[in-house]
């Protein structure tokens, strides 16, 4: 999202959560009589009769009902989403739309990275962080791998990504993480 629409979002739950705290504090206060005279400096023509009626249980309970789901839908679209599933490849046009399975070919390359000495796994997948289209390849690394032969393997897994994708806006990001352990013997795992 933009700063613009994360600010907007913020003050508009700032300003709900304050006149619900407000609207339930003054319903409290009037039911405890914590508010002086408030019956007779109120007139509400009408009203104090509602919760007489045989409806008004159900009324309230659909609305509050109502509430909480608009507030999950609210919260559920909120909920960070930074992958991408499919991506729209060059040559799609109104004849029809060509794609690509944008996780399956970055997990792929993640694997091809992992096949290099040194590279004990590796994994891919693309996202989009800030507006970006961003390939994630992470990798980690035996204690004494070599460095150098890990990059250019990390470099040359990223371009072919970019080749097989085909679109000049995707930005490649390379996490190298070194094992905190040897990799255990093969006479190790069996036990």
């Amino acid at each position: 999202m933009r700063r613009g629409l994360i600010t907007f979002d913020r003050l508009a739950a700032l300003v709900i959560a304050v006149v619900l705290i407000a609207a339930g504090a003054a319903a409290l206060a009037w039911r405890y009589d914590l508010i002086p005279d408030a019956t007779d400096r109120l007139e509400i023509n009408g009203l104090s009769d509602l919760p007489a009626m045989a409806w008004w249980p159900w009324a309230t309970g659909a609305g509050g009902v109502l509430l909480v789901l608009l507030g999950l839908t609210w919260l559920a679209r909120h909920l960070p989403r930074r992958g991408t599933g499919q991506l729209r490849l060059a040559g799609s046009d109104a004849t029809g739309r060509l794609t690509a399975d944008a996780s399956a070919a970055a997990d792929t390359a993640g694997q091809v990275l992992a096949q290099t000495a040194g590279v004990r796994h590796g994994s891919g997948r693309i996202v989009l962080d800030r507006g970006q289209l961003v390939a994630e390849l992470t990798a980690t690394l035996e204690p004494g791998a070599d460095l150098d032969a890990v990059r250019a393997a990390a470099e040359h897994t990223g371009q072919q990504l970019h080749q097989v994708i085909g679109r000049d806006d995707l930005y490649h990001r390379i996490e190298l993480r070194v094992a905190r352990n040897s990799k255990p013997s093969t006479a190790a795992r069996v036990q």
